[in-house]
């Protein structure tokens, strides 16, 4: 009848007593959701929520042992004016954007986390061009014999349209192992986009991204929501980054829902209970316990602990640093800025022994100069470090505790046999950032940003002189950001440490940051004390 053809939105997916299960762990029980045709969701929660498992579940990834899950992607029917449920959705119809998506990336062109600096020019390495033409996003071989059809030129017309909207344009002859962590989620982002999908689900799509990233992101999302296609799902454990177009919210917590409706009244419920989730945290924390070092800092005579003469790094014809002088004393806190891109990573591999173009310039670390007979072992043993690329390469069924183990050996996997001793120091710094129940969890069963919490632990548990810290904060609520950074302040005041971290976001920077480093386009911009640069 025709009133049902003005009557409400018809839905676009449906769970119905929906009850999951993850291993022996059932999870969302019983949950009922709609998603209507005309609203635009946002899942929100804090770390470890369980976001990210509901947006596996809408892609099947997650086992459904009760309930209904119904999409409703096909035609109307011309009798109701609404499309027919359907219990499945056809390859393409949902795409899922994802830090693990952008891990699986790598892992597929990198074995082990220094091929990135090391086999840059490898033949079987697409470069961003090549990733985005019909045949890598349909899976085809372009030799088989009878290879199944592809209209390229449909694709090269939607890779147009993606990279001028997410403003990548200067990414599309490089290889992909040779973009930045930020600057491969784009990447993702516009990937997704070619296939025309029903619903794009964007899973913290602006973790790791710089400000202008950002906001060059929120701009295609409001372009592409006020086109109403895609549909968007967006998921975020920063309230703060939902867009001003998403008019629903479904919050989570432990691993069920706890409210859902528009989103005006869902915010202004979380705003009041992160005000009381934040006092309290702050209470908690004059009493955080740093654990004491297991055994007794290394000596370094030499009163530098990073040297840089004129530094080079370049792969092919491009040239990733320009000339970097840079000195870093013993005791320093360093906050190293800049843009997606801007060569952050790149300095970082040439301090962390990872880089063999290290060997052809002018760098000393802890007073040796690089080439001079020390191995990469003696300099590793010095350095904790955290960053999105490292928690690529850890076997998802190492044990959380185990993996904080392995920061005594320096290893990417536990091959050793640790002590009773450095067993309890693990626990006490897994205590000291409040990740305890996961220790005889598998690294793959916890949220991304649990992960980041893990390594972190890994990083600190030797107590190493250079703690190198590469957006330590990415993926994490308000919390547990607020506990790193306190942490980190404590570590600088209590003991002798040296402090290199890495962010786009200046409300993640500690206190104890006295130095701050700007690079852009490979280059240094400005550097000095963080008064000096900052202001502030």
């Amino acid at each position: 009848m025709n009133g049902d053809r003005t009557g409400p939105a018809a839905p676009l997916i449906a769970l119905r007593d929906v009850t999951l299960r993850v291993g022996r762990t059932v999870l969302f029980e019983q949950t009922n959701w709609e998603i209507l045709s005309d609203q635009q969701w946002a899942i929100s929660g804090p770390t470890g929520s369980g976001k990210s498992t509901l947006a596996k579940a809408l892609c099947h990834e997650v086992t459904i042992i009760h309930g209904q899950m119904l999409y409703f992607f096909d035609r109307p029917d011309e009798a109701t004016g609404k499309p027919q449920p359907r219990s499945y959705f056809n390859r393409g119809e949902i795409v899922k954007i994802s830090p693990e998506g952008h891990r699986e990336l790598l892992q597929k062109y990198s074995g082990y986390h220094q091929a990135r600096w090391q086999s840059i020019e490898g033949s079987d390495v697409p470069t961003v061009s090549e990733f985005l033409t019909g045949h890598h996003i349909e899976h085809i071989c372009p030799y088989d014999v009878s290879p199944m059809k592809v209209d390229e030129e449909v694709y090269r017309r939607r890779r147009q349209h993606a990279v001028e909207l997410l403003g990548i344009e200067y990414l599309v002859d490089r290889k992909i192992l040779h973009i930045s962590n930020g600057e491969g989620r784009k990447v993702l982002i516009a990937r997704a986009l070619m296939q025309s999908p029903h619903l794009l689900i964007l899973d913290d799509p602006f973790c790791g991204l710089d400000y202008t990233s950002r906001a060059t992101l929120t701009q295609a999302i409001h372009d592409l929501l006020a086109a109403g296609s895609p549909r968007i799902l967006l998921i975020t454990p920063r309230e703060d980054e939902i867009p001003a177009d998403i008019t629903h919210v479904l919050r989570v917590e432990q691993n069920r829902v706890t409210a859902k409706g528009p989103k005006a009244t869902i915010l202004q419920n979380d705003v009041a209970q992160e005000v009381s989730a934040t006092s309290a945290s702050f209470q908690r924390l004059p009493s955080l316990d740093i654990p004491p070092p297991l055994y007794p800092p290394p000596v370094i005579e030499h009163p530098y602990f990073i040297e840089m003469q004129d530094t080079c790094v370049s792969y092919g014809d491009t040239q990733v640093l320009h000339n970097i002088t840079w000195v870093m004393r013993q005791g320093e806190h360093w906050a190293v800025l800049g843009p997606n891109g801007a060569g952050k990573t790149t300095l970082l591999s040439l301090i962390l022994a990872d880089n063999p173009q290290a060997y052809k310039n002018d760098i000393t670390l802890f007073g040796r100069r690089r080439g001079s007979g020390e191995s990469i072992w003696e300099i590793k043993q010095k350095i904790g470090w955290v960053s999105p690329e490292l928690q690529i390469y850890y076997h998802g069924a190492t044990t959380c505790h185990n993996v904080i183990c392995s920061g005594f050996f320096d290893s990417v996997g536990l091959y050793r046999t640790y002590s009773p001793e450095q067993a309890e120091t693990a626990i006490q710094w897994m205590h000291a950032l409040d990740i305890e129940p996961l220790a005889e969890r598998p690294l793959g069963t916890v949220s991304v940003g649990q992960q980041r919490l893990v390594l972190l632990a890994r990083a600190l548990v030797k107590t190493p002189l250079l703690l190198v810290l590469d957006e330590p904060c990415q993926g994490l609520d308000g919390k547990h950001r607020d506990r790193i950074i306190t942490l980190l302040d404590a570590l600088c005041q209590q003991m002798a440490i040296s402090l290199i971290y890495v962010t786009h976001h200046f409300d993640e920077m500690p206190q104890a940051i006295s130095h701050v480093l700007k690079l852009d386009q490979g280059r240094i911009r400005e550097y000095g004390t963080r008064q000096e640069v900052l202001g502030w």
